[in-house]
């Protein structure tokens, strides 16, 4: 017999196609079934061991390519073919079987229908559980709250009426709950609160300031905040109500206490006005007919009388100063509307044009760095500077030249201005006193002053959204800082 020959020359046709289409069923088969298990394999990821799947889709597509060798043997008798894919496919058989054992442990843990809907029973509890307990906490919340909360229907009919609505308004949540709201409120209040609920729906707008009344006809106010939410298509509100009335009370209080305080201010500065004006015509005359007395007299005065005709035109002078220096101080206010940008470089021109005549007598040596433009009074700054640089020439040790020196430094949001100096210093513990109004560390007749130039100078620092201070060394000298914020860009 020829090896090569078919096998339908010794078989009958009729059972070879029998075999034929039975492999092909079989064949077809295993495909489908092959293409079903990776199909699902790969779409869904959340299966657990997803590699069973993979292990039987590879079996049935081996299985599916062994019958399809069978009807090859069958015609052709290829048995090499038929053998080899016979090896492929056994081997695929035993680590499947492999597999499959390996696989019964976890097999037999997943969960089964029963267990799921136990475990779907025991969820639905703890979630039962959990959202009562949710509900009673925020019961609780409700109820503790200082806070009256109301909710209402799209009816303007109360739904639920929390304990501090019953303090605030002496009702029992049974009297008010399914009545309509305007119990709570005053007729003008009520229509206008119709209105507010339209305009809330429109806009979403939230509180106001609206007028309530209690169960005994009282009427209060009270400060009101609307949300709404809807429960089954149908719209509801949630108002939380707060007693104001106190508060008003206080906010009238504060006003009335500042207007007193504006109109005592206003009356202060109004007599400072006058007082200044009447006081310097009187010190002008003691102070000229005093130096008309050194004049015309000075051949009949003892050395005792022109002596004390020196005190009381040198207490003349001083009186004259202080005077105008406290209206100075009390006039700075005023000048806060005329905020402009100011060049400090400019401003400190004007400043060592005033103090020539000091700066040539006391020679005084003066340096500064590149100043900035800021956002102020130019007079102010001008004067915070002029006081600060004549300060630094006039306390100084006798027969030592003055060196000052005018720095700037950039701190991000707001510019440092310092100045420096040489000169006698300050003892640590009275560093802070210097700036307050009339406190003088020198007497008058060693160092001229009224002790107002220092609070000007923080009183000007602090107008301009700034502050000041020093460090200083006795015998070494002091630093005086400020600060300006820098010019904002935006719009």
């Amino acid at each position: 017999m020829n090896k090569t020959a078919d096998l339908a020359s010794i078989v009958p046709p009729t059972l070879v196609w029998l075999h034929s289409v039975a492999d092909i069923v079989i064949t077809l088969s295993c495909f489908v079934m092959a293409g079903a298990l990776f199909f699902v394999r790969f779409r869904r990821p959340d299966l657990t061991m997803r590699s069973l799947f993979t292990v039987f889709g590879t079996l049935m597509l081996l299985a599916g390519i062994t019958a399809l060798a069978d009807i090859w043997t069958l015609w052709r008798l290829q048995l090499l073919v038929d053998g080899v894919v016979r090896i492929i496919y056994a081997i695929a058989v035993f680590f499947s079987c492999i597999a499959l054992t390996a696989m019964v442990p976890r097999a037999l843990k997943i969960t089964s229908a029963r267990q799921l809907a136990d475990a779907n029973r025991k969820l639905e509890r703890l979630y039962r559980a959990t959202e009562e307990q949710g509900r009673m906490m925020l019961g609780a919340v409700v109820d503790n709250i200082i806070d009256g909360i109301i909710t209402i229907d799209d009816h303007n009919r109360i739904q639920s009426f929390n304990p501090a609505c019953e303090t605030l308004f002496g009702y029992t949540s049974d009297e008010v709950v399914g009545q309509p709201v305007s119990l709570l409120m005053p007729n003008p209040t009520y229509a206008e609160h119709d209105h507010y609920i339209l305009q809330y729906v429109g806009t979403a707008a939230g509180g106001r300031e609206v007028m309530a009344r209690r169960r005994d006809g009282s009427e209060f106010s009270a400060d009101l905040s609307v949300s709404a939410f809807e429960i089954s298509g149908r719209r509801h509100y949630t108002g939380i109500i707060r007693d104001i009335t106190k508060a008003k009370q206080a906010e009238e209080a504060r006003q009335k206490l500042l207007k007193r305080l504006t109109d005592s201010n206003t009356e202060l500065e109004r007599f400072a006005y006058v007082a200044s004006h009447d006081m310097q015509e009187p010190l002008r005359m003691v102070i000229n007919f005093s130096q008309v007395i050194r004049n015309d007299y000075d051949d009949k005065l003892d050395d005792d009388g022109r002596e004390y005709l020196k005190i009381i035109g040198d207490a003349a002078a001083r009186m004259r100063d202080m005077v105008q220096d406290l209206l100075e101080y009390a006039r700075l206010d005023k000048e806060v509307a005329r905020f402009a940008p100011v060049d400090l470089r400019a401003e400190l021109a004007h400043v060592l044009k005033n103090l020539r005549a000091l700066t040539r007598e006391s020679q005084a040596i003066i340096t500064y760095d590149d100043l900035p433009v800021v956002e102020g009074s130019g007079v102010q700054l001008m004067r915070l500077m002029q006081n600060l640089i004549s300060n630094a020439i006039k306390y100084q040790r006798p027969r030592r030249l003055p060196v000052v020196h005018v720095g700037c430094q950039d701190r991000g949001d707001h510019w440092e201005i310092s100045v420096r100096d040489n000169g006698m210093g300050v003892d640590q513990p009275f560093i802070n006193q210097i700036f307050e109004p009339f406190r003088r560390l020198h007497s008058w007749d060693n160092i001229p002053g009224t002790g107002l130039g220092l609070s000007v100078c923080r009183k000007i620092a602090e107008t301009h959204g700034g502050h000041i201070w020093a460090v200083s060394e006795p015998d070494v000298g002091s630093t005086f800082f400020f600060t300006l914020p820098k010019i904002s860009h935006t719009a």
